[in-house]
């Protein structure tokens, strides 16, 4: 058994800054379009994604844009950037 979880993850590199995982970051620019929401008790990304951008599953977007990096770590009273789908190129 590995010593530690992450010991097989790739380091990505961004000019200066190293990230573990398998992407890099995606940088989102603020929008005129953008909306914003604020964190109540029982909120999800998902049920944001589908209410905002009409797909659960474009959850990762709204973490994108407000640097989020445990997606399940949300804090009562946060207000998020949800930029609009539009412009965004999505690949897999």
């Amino acid at each position: 058994m590995s010593e530690s979880r992450y010991e097989e993850c790739e380091v990505l590199k961004d000019g200066g800054r190293e990230y573990l995982g398998v992407r890099l970051p995606v940088e989102i620019p603020p929008r005129p379009d953008d909306r914003f929401h604020t964190i109540v008790t029982g909120d999800r990304l998902d049920a944001l994604a589908q209410r905002y951008l009409g797909d659960a599953s474009r959850w990762w977007v709204i973490c994108e844009c407000n640097g989020i990096a445990f997606p399940l770590d949300l804090s009562f009273g946060t207000t998020l950037r949800i930029s609009s789908s539009d412009g965004l190129v999505f690949t897999f």
